[in-house]
């Protein structure tokens, strides 16, 4: 039996309109909203209506491009956003159907002109259009306060990527990655240290005051409006381990000793491509501006030291 859908717009006492209907229609209203702009129509609620439906598997892409025109005409969920447009692209590549999505991309893009999605906001400015030589300068300052403490630390993940992959900060990207080695060797060690190193900061001042989330994450103060990322890694007798990427796929002799990158003057691990190998995948030489961590696997691989920390 055809499910149905309260017709937002029907008269009182209406006939609900059958979900497929109601999809497209709620698609159709993506796309024009992408084509001509705001008409009026409230694209939060649309949305909201396309994210509960329960889509039958054949109409899976014109649901996700619905989520992802309205997403992007409001400027809303640019997380999820990324996430769907990854999935639509498999998708389309599965079905054999490239050019339905590069078209469909083509349209969201012309809507964004001069706006970057990235997966943590809707920006004005990436580091395509910014100095890199101020970043890094902020960012060599962070890395002596931790060496000033006895911690090593390290570029990582986007940061890491950029500078071995790209010579530089990836044009798209939007914030700034780093490690620290902590002392411990077990995840119930680290995730004690990381706690008193995240107190540390906020006695000092030098968490940024909009810190929050996941705590395995310290948000150090910003490169004017560019975020900071502290991530934990410590070694173990099975090896390397950097929340949330690797869990002992790297020797120690991977990472250590740091050496200095050519790039930024900053550290990185002595075999950066291996672990940008265990971070992004076999093609991780390929740049991809909808690259989406798999979090979900990374909070079951890591549950010892994320449970500790609570």
């Amino acid at each position: 039996m055809q499910q149905t859908v309260p017709d937002k717009g029907a008269a009182p006492g209406a006939r609900p309109l059958p979900l497929d209907q109601r999809l497209m229609e709620l698609r159709a209203i993506a796309l024009a909203a992408l084509a001509f702009g705001d008409s009026g129509v409230n694209l939060w609620r649309c949305y909201a209506e396309a994210k509960r439906m329960k889509v039958p598997k054949r109409l899976r892409a014109e649901a996700l491009e619905a989520l992802i025109g309205l997403a992007v005409a409001a400027r809303i969920r640019p997380s999820g956003t990324v996430r769907a447009i990854n999935t639509l692209r498999a998708l389309r590549h599965s079905q054999g159907q490239e050019l339905k999505f590069k078209s469909f991309e083509a349209l969201f893009q012309r809507s964004l002109g001069t706006i970057r999605l990235t997966n943590h906001e809707y920006r004005t400015q990436t580091f395509q259009d910014l100095d890199h030589a101020a970043i890094w300068d902020t960012v060599g300052q962070h890395i002596a306060t931790l060496h000033d403490r006895d911690y090593p630390v390290f570029l990582n993940s986007g940061t890491l990527l950029g500078v071995v992959r790209d010579g530089k900060l990836i044009d798209h990207d939007d914030d700034i990655d780093l490690a620290v080695i902590l002392h411990s060797n077990t995840p119930e060690e680290a995730a004690a240290e990381w706690k008193a190193l995240t107190a540390d900061f906020y006695a000092t001042g030098l968490l940024d005051e909009l810190s929050f989330g996941d705590p395995a994450i310290i948000k150090l103060l910003p490169v004017g409006n560019i975020q900071v990322d502290l991530f934990p890694s410590w070694i173990s007798d099975e090896g390397v381990h950097v929340y949330p990427h690797t869990n002992g796929e790297l020797a120690k002799s991977d990472v250590l000793p740091l050496r200095t990158c050519d790039i930024s003057g900053n550290p990185i691990p002595a075999e950066p491509e291996k672990m940008l190998a265990v971070n992004y995948g076999k093609g991780w030489r390929e740049p991809d501006p909808y690259f989406k961590f798999p979090w979900a696997r990374a909070h079951r691989t890591f549950a010892a030291f994320l449970n500790a920390l609570k």
